[in-house]
């Protein structure tokens, strides 16, 4: 019985600390998108305007477009913050 409590404990927190790090990508996120995306260059659509999968290709666009214009782009963990906050928001 100790054992099970014990797996349901580290369960439990494994899936607490995983809803902070969302929490936590997301508003590094939605930072990160407001500062490079809708205040850098043009008005950024709405997060719910497209599709996860829409995003993955306007982002990775958006990557080149920076490389191209002198900008240094996200790295990966930036770029998984930004794709955090549109898949979320919508």
């Amino acid at each position: 019985m100790k054992v099970f409590g014990l797996i349901v404990m580290l369960l439990w927190s494994g899936k607490a600390f995983a809803e902070a790090q969302s929490a936590s990508d997301f508003a590094a996120g939605e930072q990160l998108f407001k500062v490079y995306c809708a205040d850098a260059c043009h008005q950024a659509p709405a997060a719910r305007r497209l599709k996860p999968q829409q995003w993955r290709i306007v982002l990775e666009t958006m990557q080149v477009r920076m490389q191209t214009a002198g900008m240094p782009p996200l790295t990966e963990i930036q770029l998984g913050q930004v794709f955090t906050y549109l898949k979320e928001k919508r």
